[in-house]
């Protein structure tokens, strides 16, 4: 619409035609009236599009020409096609700015572009000493040539345009700022509802459920998929739009490899060839995201293709990003969890094997005439596999048993428990390797295949100083006579627990006065050096020679050994027990 002003010039301009004015004044009016005209309709939009429209329009009316084309700067290398008019089908979407003349020139055989799309003119549209954009108009009616003033009035129309086209784009690049930043407002509101729901959860498998679910939702695709790091490689831990057979179950090491080059969201197709890449490919996903923990990479969020089929770009894998450090931080927090319980459970199961192993071991020794009673035990963890007791029997008998238990913790505690009932209530009910045969029976019938006791029995009429004993595949124990001699109690069978049809033999032997028998676990014999040399068999008796008359000192003789064998380490690398018996 034509404003006040540009209203009066054509009023003056109809008086002039009709009062028979010279044509070039009434040109130059028309001109005038074109410029003011387009200079209105320019200014009343901010759409680049509008613009652009309007202003080739105006130029071809002005002109008469059938044919023209606009071309604006993208960056500093390129035009790209704005507007057309009549221009054949595959007209170049960008061209190379190349050198740029300032006046409107024929394009000719030097600009090929222009000329194959059957331009006779281009004028550059320039905003200051730049180029902003290149107006290309096919031929005038009857081929007749733009003169002078047809070009000076085509490079008013490109100062007049000039402005209004560098307003209209720096809106579209505001107008997509906006648009981008709002996306942005809403992925951090997403983000943010996401990152609440995932902290608000403790359990993995509904962590994993809804990063699948928000991934799909927000980039509208039909499959995601998520692996997490395991012990052999990137395992599939949840899985939504594809059947079990369709999605990699499992990644290979090589793949697993692969993977932890993969410091940020990409598309699929942009990895390397790899078999990451082409197991991803026959699952169709699109994009990928890895989950990232410190330094190492501890999973992959694998995403569909988009329904709209728009490919992933930078916004896309800023919010994957998000997303995924959201994921690993949930994931992280609930295996922290998990652990936590698991130690509280554990820690619950030990202070009841604690119970049961404190409430097993002789809470005071037996006095026996003629006979020195020692011993301690020392787990090498909260609850040990290494079992002791003293029995007393008719008759003024007593019975000696030291064991070491398969396994540590609840179990063997619940092992050694047993053991211990049924010695207590067999104890001297008939001969050593009858009752070892029988509790071997019984161990073997209501245990696991894998759990099994070393025992070493023994029974002592202090008397008659005669000791009658079966080695149940224990360590075998050190007689340590009172002229020095060292002698080893053998006699036996094999391992409590594990044949059912075992015999088991008794050995028989006197004890003189100062003699000196002590029974060990391993923790004793195989206490390893700083050199890690074994203490051994050997050393037991060597450090008990010449022990001092009492079994308690003899005790605290190969404790000390043990101890500066062993050297400054903190505890034991496995249960240390001893029983020292002493004749008097």
């Amino acid at each position: 619409m034509s404003t006040p002003v540009v209203f009066q010039y054509q009023q003056a301009l109809d008086e002039f035609r009709r009062e028979g004015r010279e044509p070039p004044l009434l040109k130059r009016m028309s001109e005038l009236i074109s410029l003011l005209d387009l200079t209105a309709t320019l200014n009343s939009t901010l759409s680049s599009r509008d613009v652009l429209d309007a202003a080739l329009l105006i130029v071809m009316g002005e002109l008469q020409v059938a044919r023209g084309v606009l071309y604006v700067r993208g960056d500093e290398e390129h035009f790209h096609r704005r507007s057309t008019r009549g221009l054949p089908q595959g007209a170049p979407e960008e061209i190379a700015v190349g050198d740029v003349p300032e006046e409107p020139y024929d394009p000719g055989p030097s600009h090929p572009v222009f000329s194959d799309l059957g331009l006779s003119l281009v004028c550059p549209v320039r905003k200051g000493e730049r180029t902003i954009a290149l107006l290309g108009l096919g031929p005038r009616p009857e081929d007749r040539a733009f003169g002078p003033e047809e070009i000076g009035f085509l490079k008013s129309l490109a100062a007049c345009a000039a402005t209004p086209i560098e307003n209209g784009l720096m809106y579209d690049e505001l107008h997509r700022v906006n648009q981008s930043l709002s996306v942005k407002v809403f992925q951090l509101h997403n983000l943010f509802d996401i990152g609440r729901e995932l902290t608000s959860s403790l359990d993995e498998e509904t962590i994993k459920s809804l990063v699948i679910t928000t991934v799909m939702g927000h980039f509208l695709a039909s499959r995601a998929a998520l692996y997490l790091l395991g012990p052999k490689g990137l395992d599939l831990a949840h899985v939504r739009g594809l059947r079990p057979d369709e999605a990699p179950v499992g990644l290979a090491a090589e793949a697993t490899g692969q993977a932890a080059e993969v410091r940020g969201p990409c598309r699929v197709s942009d990895l390397p060839p790899c078999p990451l890449r082409e197991g991803l490919e026959r699952a169709r996903f699109g994009l990928v995201v890895p989950l990232v923990a410190g330094e190492r990479v501890s999973g992959l969020l694998a995403v569909g293709e988009r329904a709209s089929g728009v490919p992933y770009g930078d916004d896309d894998f800023d919010y994957a990003q998000a997303l995924g450090r959201h994921a690993q931080a949930a994931l992280e927090g609930a295996r922290l969890h998990r652990v936590a319980l698991e130690k509280e459970r554990q820690d619950r199961e030990l202070q009841i094997a604690q119970e049961i192993q404190r409430s097993l071991f002789p809470r005071s020794r037996p006095t026996v005439e003629g006979l020195e009673l020692a011993a301690e035990s020392r787990p090498c963890h909260q609850v040990g596999g290494d079992y002791y007791d003293f029995i007393p029997l008719e008759g003024g008998r007593l019975a000696v048993v030291i064991a070491d238990v398969s396994g540590k913790g609840t179990p063997a505690s619940i092992l050694m428990a047993s053991v211990h009932a049924s010695l207590r209530a067999t104890a001297g009910t008939e001969r050593p390797g009858l009752l070892m045969e029988r509790l071997n029976r019984f161990l073997c019938a209501s245990t696991q295949e894998s759990k099994y006791v070393t025992l070493f029995y023994a029974e002592i009429e202090p008397g008659a100083r005669r000791l009658r004993y079966v080695n149940a595949g224990h360590i075998p124990p050190c007689l340590v006579r009172a002229g020095g001699e060292v002698e080893r109690l053998r006699t036996g069978g094999p391992v409590i627990g594990l044949l059912d049809e075992a015999d088991y033999e008794e050995g028989r032997t006197d004890l003189g006065a100062g003699d000196l028998l002590a029974v060990v676990t391993d923790g004793v014999t195989e206490a390893l050096s700083p050199r890690d040399e074994e203490f051994g068999d050997g050393r037991v008796g060597e450090s008990l020679k010449g022990a001092e008359a009492s079994a308690q000192n003899a005790l605290r003789r190969l404790v000390k050994a043990v101890e500066e064998w062993t050297g400054p380490a903190d505890g034991f690398g496995d249960d240390l027990t001893a029983v020292i018996m002493r004749a008097k």
